[in-house]
């Protein structure tokens, strides 16, 4: 028997009997989410961590909470076994399973508004409560990219009226996202309102003033000037569609939706090379090379190949701010393959000149590089500018990223209370951001610094939660610093097989190397010889010898010197 299950909103079963099936307990619809969308069977223990850590009887629970499941789904479904197996009827739908995997546009217009599991909050699950952030994160930015490209195909067609229903649509879900606020505008002008124009950009000038305390840039001001004719300068507005494609790419890849963001930013780097305009492809090129670089590969060729023909085309279109942000992203590449960067730095430095937000990222770049070669003062000082620059533009992701950076620059040297300073903070502005891509690194830095002082069920709790977001974007940098930490939690448990386990999976096979940084290869090394040493393992030989080679091919002296440590031990 087929249903429609509805999870976005309130949620509720409509069966193709007629009937609306509302299940018991909020954890039982907690346990329908997750099963629909994890799309895999999950061990019981772990579904008992997740949902029930504080009931008398965790399996109990559990099995009620399956059979009470099984009553929603109905006929034709099935839920059971060890791990746990969904299987439901076929033609049933899932809302939010359409809305995620982007296949069916009709999904996002009919959907009810809301988020995932709207007002379901479990105060006692705070591992789920985890997970049900990064989905709703996820659902949001693909309901929201997919909204600014149907935005974009109206207002191509000239059919501003459906343009402007969905832009309005499109800032009830996010009021407070630029961006959204600046499309309204620029929806109600096209519509030959100006005045209804003007009026929504003040109207978004007081909440932002209200909300957050500053006023929003001048782009949405700007948007209620912009006539029809400017969305029309070419046929079917396509050089505003490459834009918003642009803009729903980036949104999606920051809340994780990894394929959806780069199908949108392939689309724009089309679409701009079809309309020949040199600053839209430099534009798109620039996003999606640095895409690949952050969620495919650190030093694929596709992606080198985008940001370098980002540089000269933006250098041929005289935009300084797009060749900056191009070439700030080749010497990320540089920084973290440990390749000499310091003209790419320098030229993407000279080209950013005074604009802070540009210059925070790239004196981030610069302090990681610093790090790497075991120059940690001068790196935390950086940082610390990185950090300034951020807060001063304005540039909350931004700060987020060098404190975490700086945060694992004092795990390395050891600084414990700093880096606890740090990463609270970098937590905080993620958290309030909605960052889930970022948010694995962050959580996993955090629980390796309860490891260092002590704390191993919470420590525990947050690696788990790292390694199971990580697991679901996935990211194999995230993967593999999740990983490494959860091994050394394992030894610290006296769980020594355990440990190895993780520490061999999060260290990145030879052929692997390229799609991770060289620091979190080096990092799984270094723990698989500390570990080795200490418990007089025969490896531990020739992980030294590895360690001793690779960090001294990549310039990494800090290693170096723990690589002789460790032969002096052993």
């Amino acid at each position: 028997m087929a249903a429609v299950i509805q999870l976005i909103g309130q949620p509720i079963i409509h069966r193709d009997d007629g009937r609306d099936v509302r299940l018991r307990g909020k954890k039982t619809w907690g346990l329908l989410a997750f099963m629909s969308l994890t799309d895999r069977p999950v061990a019981r223990q772990q579904l008992v961590r997740m949902l029930f850590p504080e009931a008398d009887d965790p399996l109990g629970a559990l099995r009620w909470a399956l059979s009470e499941l099984r009553r929603g789904v109905g006929d034709g479904a099935s839920v059971g076994g060890d791990p746990v197996t969904l299987r439901l009827a076929v033609g049933t739908v899932v809302d939010a399973r359409q809305v995620l995997s982007g296949t069916d546009r009709t999904a996002v217009s009919d959907v009810e508004s809301g988020e995932l599991l709207d007002g379901l909050y479990l105060a006692d699950c705070p591992e789920f409560e985890l997970w049900l952030t990064g989905q709703r994160a996820l659902i949001a930015a693909a309901i929201q990219g997919e909204l600014r490209a149907e935005i974009a195909a109206r207002l191509g067609e000239r059919n501003t009226a459906e343009a402007l229903q969905l832009a309005r649509r499109l800032v009830r879900l996010a009021p407070l996202d630029e961006d959204n606020q600046a499309l309204l505008v620029r929806s109600l002008a096209s519509t030959g309102d100006q005045a209804g124009a003007q009026a929504a950009a003040g109207a978004c000038a007081r909440l932002f003033l209200r909300e957050l305390g500053v006023r929003p840039s001048p782009k949405v001001a700007l948007a209620a000037l912009a006539p029809i004719s400017s969305v029309t300068l070419l046929p079917d507005g396509r050089r505003l569609q490459a834009r918003l494609e642009i803009e729903a790419g980036k949104a999606g890849l920051a809340a994780g939706a990894v394929g959806d963001g780069l199908n949108r930013l392939r689309r724009a780097v089309a679409i701009a090379a079809d309309l020949g305009d040199h600053g839209i492809r430099a534009e798109a090129c620039t996003a999606l090379g640095t895409a690949i670089v952050h969620t495919v590969a650190l030093t694929d060729a596709g992606a080198l190949s985008f940001l370098r023909e980002a540089t000269d085309l933006a250098h041929i279109a005289g935009d300084r701010a797009t060749a900056a942000t191009a070439f700030r992203e080749l010497s990320f590449v540089a920084v973290g393959a440990r390749r000499p960067s310091g003209g790419l730095i320098r030229q993407a430095r000279e080209l950013a000149a005074s604009d802070n937000d540009k210059m925070a990222a790239i004196l981030g770049i610069e302090a990681v590089g610093l790090t790497d070669s075991g120059r940690y003062r001068e790196a935390i000082d950086t940082f610390g500018r990185s950090i300034a620059l951020a807060q001063e533009a304005g540039s909350p992701r931004q700060a987020a990223w060098s404190l975490a950076l700086l945060a694992r620059a004092r795990l390395q040297l050891g600084d414990y209370e700093a880096g606890r300073a740090d990463i609270d903070q970098a937590r905080a502005l993620v958290s309030a951001e909605r960052w889930t891509a970022f948010l694995p690194l962050v959580l996993a830095l955090s629980g390796e610094l309860d490891l260092h002082e002590g704390r191993l069920g919470k420590a525990g709790e947050q690696l788990t939660c790292a390694w199971a977001m990580a697991a679901e974007l996935g990211d194999h940098c995230w993967l593999s610093v999740s990983g490494r930490a959860l091994g050394l939690l394992a030894e610290c448990r006296g769980r020594l097989d355990e440990a190895f386990r993780w520490l061999d999976a999060a260290r990145p096979e030879p052929s692997d190397n390229p799609d991770v940084c060289r620091w979190i290869e080096v990092n799984a090394l270094d723990s698989i010889c500390e570990l080795s040493v200490k418990h007089q393992l025969p490896q531990a030989a020739a992980t030294i010898a590895q360690l001793a080679e690779i960090s001294a091919a990549a310039g990494m002296p800090d290693y170096v010197a723990r690589a002789r440590g460790y032969a002096a031990r052993a």
